[in-house]
């Protein structure tokens, strides 16, 4: 029987370690949060992206009554880092880890250079 938070990724490891990694870094967090989205988002998946109080914090599950579609939220804190927000990425969609580094944060920050 499915429990109350079945829908709620709950992952140990490096995620766990940088979810509450804060930053005082000036950036558009959720505008970030949008483009790493933008490049690792299957088809058939709507993303909600929000402020989030604490944490990093994700959410995902099917939509009922459409066959491969899914929804996902991503609920990104105004301190959050930008290795927890692509963390949080990789791990909604099972990206790997190394890859969204790479690609998120390093080519942030050579367009911010």
């Amino acid at each position: 029987m499915a429990q109350p938070d079945d829908h709620i990724l709950d992952r140990a490891g490096e995620r766990d370690l940088a979810e509450g990694e804060a930053s005082d870094e000036r950036f558009d967090r959720t505008e970030f949060a949008l483009r790493a989205l933008d490049l690792v988002r299957p088809p058939r998946t709507i993303v909600a992206v929000c402020e989030g109080a604490r944490r990093m914090r994700v959410e995902r599950g099917r939509r009922w009554g459409r066959q491969g579609e899914s929804w996902a939220m991503l609920a990104v804190p105004r301190h959050a880092s930008r290795r927890a927000i692509a963390l949080a990425v990789a791990e909604l969609f099972d990206v790997p880890r190394a890859w969204v580094l790479d690609v998120l944060v390093g080519r942030t920050h050579e367009s911010v250079q």
